[in-house]
């Protein structure tokens, strides 16, 4: 099987505003599960599918991929380290918290609000994980072309800046960029993005600065793919 890149979409390539463009983009009852960290990569999947909606839904893979492992909402207060001060800390985890706040700061939130608003219903998962990690998942996506499980796969890479690694999601701003995966009877355009992702990340933070890479290498070599939407 060959496969071939039908789509890239960034955050940046997006009309300004990402919460604004979520609206356009689903229901205010998925909007409120959405926060600084999972608002990108939302975005960017979801108009990524748009912009070349190559399967139905429900035979559309996902994988999101970023360094950002998520956080616990903030502490009402800081333990100092009592017995009764870490008793008034795990009560207002277990009974006065938002139940909300603790999926909004899910690494894998985005992956889960996009795939009930596209109505995506192939194998997903996120990985946590370093610029090495983006050709761990196009491995993934590709094998289920290749098995038949999907027909086409997304891959989304976000993360956050460095300084708001360590922050909860409602304080993480991030980025996102992703390409989207088909087979395809032309060229096998696989073995070259493998090469690239591999390349790119020895010399990359993250797997966001991989994929946004590949996605400059594309445009550069197949010009219908400049400025992707």
């Amino acid at each position: 099987m060959n496969y071939r890149v039908n789509a890239t979409y960034r955050s940046q390539d997006g009309p300004g505003d990402l919460r604004e463009h979520a609206r356009k983009l689903t229901s205010r009852k998925v909007l409120r599960f959405l926060d600084a960290a999972s608002m990108a990569p939302f975005v960017v999947t979801a108009a990524l599918y748009r912009s070349d909606p190559a399967a139905d839904p429900k035979d559309v893979a996902l994988y999101t991929v970023g360094g950002w492992d998520g956080d616990m909402p903030d502490q009402p207060f800081r333990s100092d380290g009592t017995a009764d001060s870490d008793a008034l800390i795990s009560q207002n985890i277990l009974e006065e918290a938002n139940p909300v706040n603790w999926l909004r700061m899910l690494s894998n939130n985005a992956l889960c609000q996009v795939s009930i608003s596209e109505g995506f219903r192939g194998p997903n998962a996120h990985l946590v994980g370093g610029p090495d990690a983006l050709e761990q998942v196009l491995a993934v996506a590709a094998a289920d072309l290749w098995r038949g499980a999907a027909k086409q796969a997304l891959i989304v890479a976000y993360d956050t800046d460095p300084e708001h690694r360590n922050h909860p999601s409602g304080r993480a701003p991030s980025a996102a960029a992703g390409l989207s995966l088909v087979a395809a009877d032309e060229d096998d355009a696989l073995p070259a993005l493998f090469g690239l992702a591999e390349l790119e990340a020895a010399s990359s933070d993250s797997a966001l600065d991989v994929m946004h890479s590949c996605i400059a290498s594309l445009a550069a070599t197949r010009p219908a793919l400049r400025g992707a939407r």
